[in-house]
């Protein structure tokens, strides 16, 4: 019974251990170190989803700097536009811009205008008693760009002499440009194709285009007028302007022949004179200034009378379709200057 006993407990092993119920070692789903599952850093699903995003950032950044750079272009093309636009407005003329064009009103274009040199030791007219020392031509206005053609002075009279202290030359219309005077000072008096008329003539030949020329003959002797000298032109609208000076030894003598000339002076030409009106005008210190004028709207013919210490001025501007008011003020005005 024994022996047959003990194969029998020998061999009850071999229907085998129940391993994972009596093994002391942690099961496999218990091991240590992460799992397959569960490894550490980004799992593969996450880096597919991640790239998506970072792309898109990429993206982003991209537009935000092609859009910056336009905007950068776009603000350096508009202020190279401005700045060329604006120097190409301020380097040309306004009168040369279409739409600015300022309306032709008759007025010239003179050269730069400047005061003659005087001799040394002279002073200017307001420190010299009222005296002029410059040269009396030299105080004409010159001639504008708007001259067709000048005029050559008329001769003086062939009777009754010049009334004129000093020697002055009457020119004839062939008179040259190296022309002398009695005194042999050659006369500054250029060429019409040079646009200037700048004579010295005698004091009585203003007496031809004035009615009751004897009286004012007689009113030069009487005052001794010294000098006279005119400049004419016409200019491409037809409008004659001839600018006289005369000159005497003081501001009484020549006073005068100024209020003469305002009160009852009238031109053969245009008998029918009337005092100007001057108000507005943009007067100069030191000159004393009248006009005259036929009826008419512009007038055909406007006088000037000019009273600057020892000179006289007489300025006259004729059209038969009317002398422009803007071109009578501009010479009056520029005249007076230079007598100032």
């Amino acid at each position: 019974m024994t022996d047959s006993a003990t194969p029998q407990d020998t061999a009850a092993p071999a229907e085998g251990p129940v391993l994972p119920e009596e093994t002391d070692g942690p099961a496999v789903e218990e091991t240590h170190g992460p799992a397959v599952g569960e490894t550490h850093g980004p799992a593969v699903g996450d880096s597919a989803a991640a790239a998506p995003e970072d792309g898109e950032r990429r993206a982003l950044r991209a537009r935000r700097r092609r859009a910056a750079v336009r905007w950068s272009a776009a603000v350096v093309v508009c202020a190279l536009a401005g700045t060329g636009t604006a120097l190409a407005v301020t380097a040309q003329e306004r009168t040369d811009l279409p739409g600015l064009a300022t309306p032709k009103d008759g007025r010239y274009t003179f050269p730069a205008l400047a005061l003659p040199q005087l001799p040394t030791g002279k002073a200017v007219p307001k420190e010299n008693t009222n005296r002029h020392a410059a040269e009396l031509r030299a105080l004409l206005l010159p001639t504008p760009q708007e001259a067709g053609g000048s005029l050559t002075p008329a001769a003086a009279p062939a009777t009754g002499g010049s009334p004129s202290a000093t020697p002055s030359l009457s020119p004839s219309s062939t008179a040259s440009p190296a022309s002398a005077t009695a005194s042999g000072t050659p006369s500054a008096t250029g060429s019409p194709a040079a646009g200037r008329t700048n004579e010295r003539v005698a004091c009585d030949a203003m007496t031809a285009e004035w009615n009751d020329p004897g009286a004012l003959r007689a009113m030069l002797l009487q005052y001794a007028c010294r000098d006279a000298a005119v400049r004419e032109w016409t200019a491409a609208d037809g409008t004659r302007t001839q600018i006289r000076l005369l000159s005497f030894g003081s501001r009484a003598e020549a006073w005068p022949l100024f209020d003469r000339l305002h009160t009852q002076g009238a031109l053969k030409d245009a008998p029918a004179l009337r005092n100007g009106d001057t108000t507005g005008w943009d007067t100069v210190p030191g000159v004393e200034l009248t006009t005259r004028e036929v009826p008419g709207t512009p007038p055909a013919t406007r006088v000037a009378l000019l009273s600057a210490g020892d000179v006289t001025g007489v300025i006259t501007m004729t059209n038969p379709r009317g002398v422009p008011t803007a071109a009578f003020q501009q010479v009056v005005t520029l005249q007076s200057d230079l007598l100032a």
